[in-house]
């Protein structure tokens, strides 16, 4: 009767840890797709505003000009290829034994293009004249 008891308790505290590993993958899940949700809508500002800084810098008259977009540009690029490159390798993990681990890194790399379309808005929108 010990030992069943014993067993039983052993397979509730098991229980509990795997439903609080759960619960926490979710939540990583949530906040990786929320930032990912964040970032989508500005994408297309993202294209727009290298279209337009791009076609600036044909009419640029000197090297500081073609520089400062061409850092811009640059910037922008890297944020949308930064976030395709994201979505295409990004998975939701089937197992919790790495599910924590694997969330956790989606999530700092999605906060870094985050980042980047961030910067790469606010410096297009600043040369644009925009807000």
């Amino acid at each position: 009767m010990k030992k069943l008891i014993v067993v039983l308790g052993l397979l509730a505290t098991l229980s509990a840890c795997s439903d609080a590993r759960q619960k926490l993958a979710d939540t990583l899940d949530k906040e990786v797709m929320q930032i990912h949700d964040e970032i989508m809508p500005q994408m297309s500002k993202v294209l727009a505003y290298k279209k337009q800084i791009n076609q600036k810098l044909d009419s640029c008259q000197n090297q500081a000009c073609k520089d400062s977009l061409q850092q811009i540009s640059y910037l922008l690029t890297r944020a949308d290829e930064d976030m395709m490159q994201w979505m295409r390798t990004f998975e939701h993990p089937e197992g919790l034994d790495t599910a924590e681990a694997y969330l956790g890194a989606q999530k700092d790399a999605v906060v870094k293009v985050k980042a980047e379309v961030e910067e790469g808005i606010t410096a297009a929108e600043k040369f644009l004249g925009i807000k």
